[in-house]
């Protein structure tokens, strides 16, 4: 008899079907029956083609009120990724029938750890005019770690236009994820397993009476609407730097993805540094999603 799994496709980090960013969320069968191997998450993941595959394990009654799920893209399995985050907590907490999960789940635990759930180079000479060089005539940006082995370039741009003006390169860009030491661009011991982006943004652009920070993320030849980790990673960053007030510590970021590709992503980040304004001591990462299909998957 075929193993079959059900399966659910969120749109994340939007209230409307067919906006933000796609999410395959597959549920694994309780202990009594045959375990899914890694190679078939793999695969499951290459098969939905969505850039997050999510895999929900069930409850454990050793710790029931927290949800391990594992996070793969078609080609790599990820430590932590935020749209896959926001669309597994906005389904236990609010989307699924099942009343027990809106009542006793209180976190998620990813392979880069636990995460409590809130209720609630350049890529093409196009952007050479918009991009300031240094007195040497190099140009330089952030590169910021939100987990190890999800780590964001960071390229601020001056107007939309110039975000517009983004695109990728022929055949593809992909940055070496090592440390400087071994000629990449991390510190010493966050090199290894996972992926390094491009995050582009704009500051201050109004949108609808209010301004946001207008994003696009680029992994090679891929744009993703909306990057929970990307966004997250942006804020800290601008939080960390900012030249606000002494005394300010908290910040909120309202951060809008995915324009250019006609599927509009809206992201909320909430940081608060700590007392000394040098690290972060809470980051919260704020979306909604809407359920899009269910179904059923073979496995063989």
């Amino acid at each position: 008899m075929a193993l079959s799994l059900d399966y659910v496709t969120l749109d994340v980090f939007t209230s409307n079907v067919f906006g933000g960013n796609p999410l395959a969320v597959v549920f694994l069968p309780d202990h009594s029956s045959e375990p899914v191997t890694r190679d078939q998450m793999q695969a499951i993941a290459r098969e939905f083609n969505y850039s997050e595959t999510i895999f929900v394990y069930p409850v454990s009654l050793m710790a029931p009120t927290k949800r391990r799920i594992d996070i793969f893209m078609t080609t790599k399995e990820l430590p932590f990724a935020g749209h896959p985050t926001i669309g597994a907590a906005s389904w236990l907490l609010r989307l699924s029938p099942c009343r027990e999960d809106q009542s006793e789940f209180e976190a998620l635990t990813t392979k880069a750890g636990a995460i409590s759930s809130v209720r609630a180079s350049t890529t093409t000479s196009y952007l050479g005019p918009f991009l300031q060089s240094n007195d040497s005539g190099n140009i330089g940006f952030p590169v910021f770690s939100v987990v190890r082995g999800m780590t964001v370039i960071l390229v601020e741009l001056p107007s939309t236009n110039a975000l517009a003006a983004v695109d990728m390169p022929i055949g593809g860009e992909m940055i070496k994820l090592s440390s400087a030491l071994n000629g990449g661009y991390l510190d010493a011991g966050w090199d290894g397993e996972g992926l390094i982006n491009l995050y582009f943004y704009v500051r201050d652009v109004p949108d609808g009476g209010r301004t946001v920070l207008r994003t696009r993320m680029l992994l090679g030849n891929f744009e993703d609407p909306a990057t929970g980790s990307s966004a997250t990673g942006l804020a800290a960053y601008l939080s960390l730097v900012s030249q606000q007030p002494e005394d300010k510590i908290v910040f909120d970021y309202d951060i809008v993805q995915g324009i250019e590709m006609g599927r509009r992503s809206d992201i909320g980040v909430h940081i608060v540094l700590c007392d000394d304004k040098k690290g972060i001591e809470k980051v919260k990462l704020i979306g909604s999603a809407v359920q899009v299909s269910s179904g059923q998957i073979r496995l063989n």
